[in-house]
């Protein structure tokens, strides 16, 4: 999934580290839900993910791409609570052409924004999991991710909200 290009935007790859028939590779058939479109239950939070990636993307100066792996794995829960998803940079930089302070670690997206450069070697950026138990019992049983775009979610929890504040983490709002 890749982020539309915009004119002096990031572009926010997402790359799919879900295996077969996993998470975001999930084929079970889906329908509309609040404006992501009917198709399956993987393709639903790819949508989403793309969504997410869009609004960083365009709201982000400068140029250059920036990737992030994204998977759905069982995270910390139980009954009462869960982890829904963490994110952040895969590495950091310092003392590269391009950093404005000397000795001063940067997450590798700012570093590689700063530097003109992708400096971590084609790497991705940031890495992102999500909680795939959610809703099954006892993690948050009966309390699923919410695959609209409209922040609809009611007693479920809304998967581009959690998505945008992980990204934003990566991104080095930390």
């Amino acid at each position: 999934l890749a982020a539309a290009p915009q004119a002096h935007a990031i572009t926010i790859t997402i790359s799919n580290a879900d295996g077969a028939g996993e998470g975001f590779n999930d084929p079970t058939a889906a329908g509309p839900l609040g404006g992501n479109p009917p198709t399956t239950i993987g393709q639903q939070p790819r949508n989403v993910f793309q969504q997410a990636a869009s609004v960083w993307g365009g709201i982000l100066p400068g140029s250059g791409t920036v990737v992030v792996q994204a998977q759905f794995n069982a995270l910390s829960c139980n009954a009462v609570s869960a982890v829904l998803g963490s994110a952040g940079a895969v590495s950091v930089a310092h003392d590269f052409g391009g950093g404005s302070v000397p000795a001063t670690w940067y997450h590798i997206a700012l570093a590689n924004k700063m530097a003109g450069a992708d400096i971590n070697g084609g790497t991705p950026e940031i890495n992102a999991t999500f909680n795939s138990s959610l809703g099954n019992a006892g993690c948050l049983t009966g309390v699923h991710f919410y695959y609209g775009f409209d922040h609809n979610e009611g007693s479920d929890v809304d998967l581009l909200a959690v998505v945008l504040h992980e990204l934003g983490h990566g991104l080095r709002f930390s």
